[in-house]
């Protein structure tokens, strides 16, 4: 960071979940200035404090301009972040995301707001909650001109979303990321696999196989005996388990929603090439916008809805 921009920032906006701390030093018109990202997510920060990882990631950023703001959003404001703050109910918009905002100051005078999570009525007919994703959600359907819309967000925790005149009004959860990461490193199928380029033909292989009647526990054993019995490549089998389990997620929410709808597709550009394949295994067609860009819109507007209420 040169001198013209210590100049020129105006706020840090923090997008700090439960694996990843994602840190943004922003301009006048919440242009990108900096960047920073650790591994230091919520649920893997070890023995270290969120203030020492703010201090440490961007240290530099707050003694060059030692008044900057900071809006964070995500993990951080669960039971287990810095500051627990309470879900807003669907229906839900920036301006109360923006209303409900928990504000605190650290002890050395920095200030700091952390923007709620949203709760409410999932597809099946239960209750979800998420963190994060709102702001991504909003900033996307800022940059696409839209009110009205059915939003996937790949990642950890997936989520699918429906907007209605600019109100969150449902949303549903699937543990896609994680179960991966699991299944990748701490089971019996992971230890057969052998990281590799991602492989299109063997992800839609998974995709599927994922629609199959068998179920996906019994799919999932399956990768393994396949491997062990050479129906398999072992560098083609993490491509596979991918494109199983995304397309299981897929499966399940067209079984709800149906197939005819368009989907905005918010997540980085791995993610949304796998689920743009996987949304045309079910003709579904998909607009996709950069996490890193819809989350950067999502601030700003919850900053601009907070100094339109003030």
């Amino acid at each position: 960071m040169g001198p013209s921009s210590i100049a020129i920032a105006k706020m840090i906006a923090i997008d700090w979940g439960s694996s990843t701390f994602r840190a943004f030093l922003l301009g006048g018109d919440y242009e990108i200035l900096a960047r920073a990202r650790t591994r230091d997510g919520v649920s893997v920060l070890g023995d270290k404090s969120y203030k020492q990882v703010l201090e440490k990631t961007c240290g530099k950023w707050l003694d060059a301009t030692p008044n900057l703001s900071v809006i964070m959003g995500g993990t951080i404001g669960s039971r287990n972040g810095w500051r627990e703050t309470p879900y807003v109910s669907c229906n839900a918009s920036i301006n109360t995301l923006a209303a409900s905002c928990v504000g605190f100051e650290t002890d050395t005078g920095l200030s700091m707001q952390i923007v709620p999570g949203v709760s409410g009525p999932n597809f099946f007919g239960g209750v979800d909650v998420m963190r994060g994703e709102e702001l991504q959600i909003f900033g996307a359907l800022e940059a696409l001109g839209l009110t009205d819309a059915l939003v996937c967000l790949p990642g950890t925790h997936s989520k699918w979303c429906i907007v209605k005149q600019g109100q969150i009004t449902s949303l549903t959860s699937f543990m896609t990321g994680e179960m991966f990461a699991l299944i990748r490193r701490q089971s019996m199928i992971g230890t057969l696999l052998v990281e590799d380029e991602f492989d299109l033909p063997s992800f839609m292989d998974g995709v599927t196989a994922s629609g199959s009647a068998a179920g996906l526990l019994h799919n999932l054993f399956s990768i393994r005996a396949d491997i062990l019995l050479g129906e398999l490549a072992c560098k083609s089998a993490e491509s596979y388990l991918s494109g199983m389990l995304v397309g299981s997620e897929v499966k399940a929410a067209v079984g709800v929603i149906g197939a005819s709808r368009d989907v905005v597709l918010v997540g980085n550009e791995g993610l949304a090439h796998r689920y743009t394949a996987a949304f045309t295994e079910h003709g579904i067609a998909s607009i996709s916008v950069p996490a890193e860009r819809a989350f950067i819109d999502g601030i700003a507007l919850f900053q601009r809805a907070q100094m339109d209420a003030a």
